[in-house]
């Protein structure tokens, strides 16, 4: 089933990200909504602030990990990402997005890549 998340926004607009409860729901509507859109390709990612499914633009998606043992100034575990590009492209998109600029680099425990604010 989907509904409009009372938690999730999209950066764009602002406006409720539908969420929907399994990834086959998700992807269902994402093959509906690419067939209506197709210039516009949509894909399922679960959200780790939700933990439902929404829908994003495929050249925005850059899949990550939580690091089992690197942490951010916060405290909290680190995100990783595969390889230095996906990691690079996340920075691109937090740099367009809320103009923070961010710098890669490899985990030293060997779990990808990490974003840090530091130069």
């Amino acid at each position: 089933m989907n509904r409009k998340s009372p938690i999730c926004k999209s950066r764009k607009t602002g406006r409720p990200l539908t969420e929907y409860d399994t990834k086959a729901e998700a992807k269902a509507a994402a093959r509906h909504a690419n067939q209506s859109l197709p210039d516009k390709q949509l894909v399922p990612y679960k959200c780790k602030q939700c933990g439902f499914w929404h829908l994003s633009p495929a050249d925005r998606q850059t899949p990550s990990e939580t690091c089992p043992v690197c942490r951010g100034a916060d405290g909290k575990h680190k995100e990783s990402y595969a390889s230095e590009r996906d990691a690079l492209r996340r920075a691109g998109h937090l740099r367009k997005e809320q103009g923070v600029k961010l710098h890669v680099y490899g985990c030293e425990h060997g779990y990808g890549w990490h974003l840090t604010k530091k130069s």
